[in-house]
């Protein structure tokens, strides 16, 4: 019975490939900005490391009264790449000498979110990661570049998944809270990130997921229950988060709420026969719960992976 179910994905898969629509975009792909469009990008953001009336003084001013910071900065990678101070804190002439030298310089600790992260930009603004920053949810709330990346150390960008979490885990508690749950997937033990679903510097769709609706991105790890089945379990096609839980579980395979109860709050009428609930999973029957190819006695589908 797989077989004809088999034939007609491959159809429907061959006949949205040759869409007219799809044929054009691969076609005419979205050509990346120009150098012009990259250059007038980072002129929006360049206000916001200006000073004025300041001068370029070079680094060495810079290390004479912060040594500490230039001693670390040195190993970065900023400094790598020939990133000078003053192209972060801004010319740094009156904050070198003057009377009220203190506060003539950009001091991120004083900046709100649009004027830190705006220096940034002026640097990073076209970077293609950054490309949906602006309508993502962090932008949204306020969050700064530096609330994540430390730009005077070694390594300005999170390599590693166990810090990337940790990064996340600062402000995210309760995501944190359920990832330590008997199920959950495996974020504690670095085998991935979130940043492997959520995409920190803005997304397409809700919560920076990195694909155009949930189960799409569900089904690239767990790509055995996506489909097509003939006959479709409509709570797996609306939704995975139907019936699981995406960050951790008190109950096996990251459920809502344990068997039989979860099938129970839409299949209300099954019972034992004496008009008492049924206490065992009911996946240890229906055992193709997110859609199977096999018939029932009655022509239907009682999901499971044996006529």
């Amino acid at each position: 019975m797989r077989a004809p179910a088999s034939l007609l994905g491959l159809c429907l898969a061959l006949l949205w490939a040759l869409c007219p629509a799809n044929l054009v975009a691969r076609q005419n792909p979205t050509p990346p900005p120009s150098r012009h469009e990259q250059a007038d990008r980072e002129k929006n953001f360049a206000k916001f490391v200006e000073i004025p009336g300041a001068e370029h003084v070079g680094n060495s001013p810079c290390a004479g009264c912060h040594q500490d910071q230039a001693k670390i900065f040195r190993r970065s990678t900023h400094s790598q790449q020939d990133v000078q101070c003053e192209d972060c804190h801004g010319a740094g002439s009156l904050h070198a000498k003057g009377e009220d030298a203190y506060g003539k310089i950009i001091k991120f600790k004083q900046k709100n979110a649009e004027e830190s992260n705006g220096v940034c930009l002026s640097c990073h603004a076209d970077k293609p990661a950054l490309e949906n920053w602006s309508s993502g949810s962090h932008q949204a709330h306020d969050v700064r570049c530096v609330d994540c990346h430390r730009v005077h150390v070694d390594e300005t960008t999170l390599r590693t998944r166990h810090q990337q979490n940790q990064a996340c885990a600062s402000c995210h508690r309760k995501q944190e809270a359920e990832s330590n749950l008997p199920y959950h997937h495996p974020i504690r033990e670095a085998k991935m990130s979130c940043a492997d679903c959520h995409d920190p510097h803005g997304g397409t769709a809700a919560n920076n997921l990195r694909s155009a609706n949930l189960n799409e991105l569900c089904f690239q790890c767990h790509g055995e229950y996506q489909g097509p089945f003939t006959f479709q379990h409509a709570p797996v096609v609306e939704s995975c988060t139907k019936c699981h839980t995406s960050h951790g579980s008190m109950q096996r395979n990251l459920l809502l709420v344990s068997e039989p109860t979860l099938c129970l709050q839409c299949h209300a009428g099954h019972h034992n026969g004496s008009g008492v609930p049924l206490l065992n999973r009911c996946t240890s029957c229906h055992s193709a719960i997110h859609g199977t190819d096999v018939n029932s006695a009655t022509g239907g589908s009682v999901f499971i992976d044996k006529p």
